[in-house]
Formats: C-alpha cells, structure tokens, sequence
C-alpha cells in the first residue's frame, strides 16, 4: 500500500498535480472525472540496479506492476492508463507469485522480434548496401518469411555449405546463432553480425568459391565469437546484476566451461540461475545447464564431446516451443 502510494504520487506529479503520498488518490480520482490521460515509464533497470537482492527493491515495483495497475482499473470508466516498459527479469523478481498468470495477462503487449521481422531486418540492410537482386519484386516491410527466406540466398546461400551439403539452412543456422533462449534476437546483433561476417568474406582467401552468396560460410561462423564478445560486453553494461555473473563464469577453470554443466560445478546458486534463466542466458534440461551460442562464445565455454549434438537438440526444441522451427 505504501508503495503504491508513492507511485501514485510520482504519476499525480508527471501531470502536474500537487500531490503527496496522502492525497495523491484523491487528487488522481478527481482528475480522473474530468479528464483522460496514459501515463508512461521507462528506464525502470536503471533506477533498480539491486532487484535480483534487495527485497525492498522487489515490493517497489511489485507494487507498480500490480497494485498502480489494479488501483487505475478500479477508476469508473478507466480513464487514466499506465503504460511500463521493464524487462522481464525485473518482472520475474518482483512478482514471485502467479507469475505465468501476469504473462499471459501481458502477452500480447510483449515487445519482440519474430523470425519474419529479423529476415525482413537483414533484407532491408543489404537492400540499403545494393547487394540484392531481387527485392524489387515485393516491398520487404511486407514480403513473407518464404519470401524473404529465398530473398536471401544471395546473401548467404542456401545452405551453411553447398546447396547439396548436409549443412545447415543458413537462416535456421542464423537464428540459432543470434537467438537466445528466450527465442529473442536483437537488432543490434543483427547489425553487427551482418557487418562482421562481410569483412571476414572480403578478406578470406577463397572467396572466389562463393560466387552464389556474399557471406561465405567460414566467415559467418568466425564473426559469432567476436558478435558474442560484444553482445557480453552490452548486456554486462546495461544489467549490472547479470553482467556480475558473467564475470564469475569468465573467472571459472577453463575445464569448468564446459557444456553441458550442473550448477554446482559453475558455482551459481539456485536465485543466480534464475536470473540468468529470466534473461534467455540459461536452459535447464533436467539437472544440466546450457548456454546459447550467442553468450557461449563470449563466456569462454567450449562444448563437451556428447554436447554439440544435444545442443542442436536443444535448440530445435526450444524454437519448437516458440512455434517455429
């Protein structure tokens, strides 16, 4: 109650009401007869640097998440809205309790990229470099993902190989390699493979071999490491409480990072992997752990002999979870 209060207070202010924690309600109610307003928020991760921890922290945006929410829909006629950009580790930390039931309430507001929005993003970057053939034929902000997917053969190939290979789809290859395991994939990983991959094709030696495509395989998979690296060093700056534990996995024997692995041999508690679970870091398959491509690389963790098969198992079931394959 005496958060949500303190919420109410801060929104009753944004607008421009003199409000205080006693009368904030009050004053919200009666400008809630004559008038309608969205109120947003944002930045929630920079204010909560401590949320995995400190429970005082939690009850804050608990009290946000539910109780603001709950208080504004009990308004006659809901006049007043409230709009919260937080990430989903904020969210799993702060509502311990009915958590899938406040997902699914939320769901279908959840900003993501799906497997179409990525290809159209890759084919929109190469259409701005004037390395495709054929988008003229469809606008790419509307083109299909069947589209898009044939669309790029000029830019990967069909296949992580030749067409007759036993490689690999390069798109399917693709999304395993940029998605994490909460089956998000982010522009700027996007961007920067693309980028990355093109310099290692203009430098590799057998480049002549690849006429059909502009990213040769060997380059798309020497630029994974290196987009892994960057991608550790973002997320580390942008959520401090995960970037700390990949300090420590980086700290660990290199005969401890290995995939799969139990918790007790990278030393994280229960709460940690949570959190890492929460952020797409960690999949739990039975009593081991694994890590997608995206942050193996970049943490320094190498395959075990039976762990390269079971991670491709892994990741198909994940992406089949997801709806997709």
């Amino acid at each position: 109650m005496a958060w949500r209060r303190v919420w109410l207070t801060l929104l009753a202010r944004a607008i421009g009401l003199q409000a205080t924690p006693d009368n904030a309600e009050e004053k919200l109610t009666a400008l809630a007869r004559q008038h309608q307003a969205i109120f947003v928020l944002d930045g929630l991760e920079d204010l909560f640097q401590e949320f995995s921890s400190n429970h005082r922290q939690q009850r804050a945006l608990r009290a946000l998440l539910t109780g603001c929410t709950e208080w504004l829909r009990s308004l006659r006629g809901r006049p007043l809205g409230l709009v919260v950009f937080v990430r989903r580790d904020l969210v799993l930390n702060a509502i311990q309790q009915n958590t899938n039931q406040f997902f699914a309430r939320h769901q279908a507001y959840e900003l993501r990229w799906n497997r179409t929005e990525a290809l159209r993003l890759v084919a929109w970057v190469c259409e701005q470099a004037d390395v495709l053939r054929s988008s003229r034929e469809v606008a790419i902000r509307n083109a299909s993902e069947d589209f898009l997917i044939k669309l790029l053969f000029d830019v990967w190939g069909q296949k992580l190989g030749l067409p007759n290979s036993r490689e690999a789809r390069s798109e399917a290859w693709f999304f395993a390699a940029l998605s994490d395991f909460n089956l998000q994939i982010q522009a700027r990983d996007i961007v920067s493979f693309l980028s990355v991959a093109a310099e290692y094709s203009a430098a590799d030696k057998n480049v002549a071999r690849w006429r059909d495509r502009l990213l040769i395989p060997t380059a798309m998979r020497q630029a994974l490491p290196e987009c892994s690296r960057d991608k550790i060093a973002d997320i580390s700056q942008e959520n401090p409480p995960v970037g700390t534990l990949f300090q420590d996995l980086q700290r660990l024997p290199r005969d401890s990072r290995k995939i799969p692995f139990t918790l007790e041999t990278v030393k994280v508690s229960p709460s940690d992997a949570r959190l890492l679970e929460a952020n797409g870091v960690l999949f739990r398959d039975d009593d081991q752990y694994w890590i997608p491509e995206i942050y193996r690389h970049g943490l320094g963790f190498g395959l075990s002999g039976t762990g390269r098969p079971r991670m491709l198992a892994i990741a198909k079931s994940i992406r089949g979870r997801g709806g997709s394959d």
